[in-house]
C-alpha cells in the first residue's frame, strides 16, 4: 500500500508548486516519492500529443521513470465535452490502471488533481471521487488573499466530504504580505473552529509564480536580440502597443517590469518604451528594428525578442505561462523555492505524522 495524499484546489492556487515542494522534501528524507495526475490540460504538444505542462515539468525535474501517458492518462483540451463523454468508461480504466502501476514500489504517492476539483464530474471521475478510490487524503490549496478564502476552504470540505472523499487539511496559498496576520490570526482561528486543519500559511512569492524572459523566448520560440545576460528578468505581465509616443506616455510609465508588445517598425515608441525599464521587449511579425533601437537597448540591458507571429497570437501564447512553473533553463531557483517554502510554511511535520500514523494501522490490518 501507498499514502496518497491528493493535491487540489482551485485555478492557478499553486498546487503544483505544493508537489513539487513535498515531493523534494519527503525524497530528502528518504521516503520513496511519486507523482500522479489523473486528468490533465492539454496545452502542450509533445511528440504529436496534447500534453499538460504541469506533467512535463514534473517529469523532467523530478526525473521521473514513467511515461507521460502513464503520469498522466487522460489529457483534456478546453472544449472537452464532445470527447470524454463518451468515453467516460475508457477514461476511468485508463486512470485506474496508471494508479495501480505507479503506485508500486512507493511510500508516498503526490496526486494533483485537475484545475478545478469538480472537473469531470459529468463522468463521475471529480476529485473527491477519485481521492476516495484511491483512499487519498486531499490537501487542498485557497489563495489566502482575503477572508472568503475560509468560505471557500470550508464549501470545499463539505464537497469532498459529501462525494466520499476525505479532507486531510488546506494550505492558504499567495498570502499577501499585508494579509499574513490576519490570516494566521483570524481566518486560520475560524477554519480550526469549523473543523478545517490548516497546513500552512504561505507569503506570496512572486518569483515563483511569475514567468522569466527566457521562459518568454522558450514558449514564443523568439530570438533574442539584445540583452542576453538579463534573460533571468521577472515578467510582471504584458503591455500591447499601438498609439504614438505621446498619447502613449502614461501607459508605458506601467511598463516598469512588464513585456512590451509591439512591431519592430515602430521606433519612436520602442524608443520611448526602452526609458520606462520594461522586463523585456517582445517584436512581432518578424520585423527587425534599426540599429539605433538595438543600440539603446543593448546600453540598457533590456532584452530584445523578435517572434514571427501577429500580436493576437503572440498574446494567446503567452497566456499559458500565467501562473505556471514551466521547466526552462532559469527554473531551477523556482524549485529551490517551492522546497524551501515546504520546509519554512508547511506543517511536514505533522503530514509525516499522518503517514506513521497510517503505517501503523496498515501494519496492524
Amino acid at each position: 500500500m501507498v499514502y496518497s495524499i491528493y493535491v487540489s484546489g482551485m485555478r492557478f492556487s499553486g498546487k503544483t508548486a505544493l508537489c513539487l515542494g513535498m515531493f523534494g522534501k519527503f525524497k530528502e528524507m528518504g521516503f520513496k516519492v511519486g507523482y500522479f495526475k489523473p486528468v490533465g490540460q492539454g496545452l502542450k504538444m509533445v511528440d504529436g500529443k496534447l500534453r499538460d505542462p504541469d506533467v512535463i515539468l514534473m517529469k523532467e525535474v523530478m526525473n521521473l521513470s514513467e511515461n507521460l501517458d502513464e503520469l498522466c492518462p487522460v489529457v483534456l483540451g478546453k472544449r472537452y465535452l464532445d470527447q470524454i463523454t463518451t468515453e467516460c468508461g475508457e477514461a476511468s480504466e485508463k486512470i485506474h490502471q496508471s494508479f495501480e502501476r505507479i503506485k508500486n514500489d512507493k511510500d508516498v504517492l503526490l496526486i494533483e488533481s485537475a484545475a478545478r476539483p469538480e472537473f469531470l464530474t459529468c463522468c463521475n471521475l471529480c476529485m473527491p471521487k477519485l481521492a476516495k478510490e484511491f483512499n487519498a487524503k486531499v490537501l487542498f490549496s485557497v489563495k489566502g488573499d482575503d477572508d472568503t478564502a475560509a468560505e471557500k476552504a470550508i464549501l470545499y470540505r463539505d464537497y469532498i466530504n459529501w462525494k466520499g472523499g476525505q479532507m486531510l487539511g488546506v494550505v492558504l496559498n499567495f498570502v499577501p504580505y499585508q494579509q499574513l496576520e490576519r490570516m494566521r490570526g483570524i481566518v486560520s482561528t475560524v477554519l480550526n473552529k469549523c473543523g478545517v486543519e490548516v497546513y500552512g500559511i504561505v507569503p506570496d512569492h512572486h518569483e515563483l509564480t511569475l514567468p522569466t524572459v527566457q521562459d518568454l523566448v522558450e514558449v514564443l520560440e523568439a530570438e533574442v536580440l539584445t540583452g542576453k545576460d538579463n534573460l533571468g528578468n521577472l515578467v510582471d505581465n504584458y503591455l500591447v502597443g499601438a498609439m504614438s509616443p505621446e498619447s502613449a506616455m502614461s501607459w508605458l510609465r506601467r511598463s516598469v517590469g512588464r513585456a512590451f508588445i509591439t512591431g519592430g517598425d515602430r521606433a519612436d515608441l520602442i524608443l520611448t518604451a526602452l526609458e520606462t525599464k520594461p522586463s523585456a521587449i517582445v517584436l512581432t511579425g518578424n520585423i527587425y528594428p534599426s540599429i539605433q533601437v538595438l543600440t539603446a537597448a543593448e546600453v540598457k540591458g533590456i532584452p530584445i525578442l523578435l517572434v514571427p507571429y501577429d500580436t493576437y497570437t503572440t498574446v494567446t501564447k503567452l497566456e499559458h505561462l500565467d501562473g505556471r512553473i514551466v521547466p526552462s533553463t532559469t527554473s531551477t531557483k523556482k524549485i529551490q523555492l517551492t522546497r524551501r517554502i515546504v520546509s519554512e510554511y508547511i506543517d511536514w511535520k505533522r503530514i509525516l505524522d499522518e503517514y506513521v500514523t497510517w503505517k501503523h494501522d496498515e501494519t496492524r490490518g
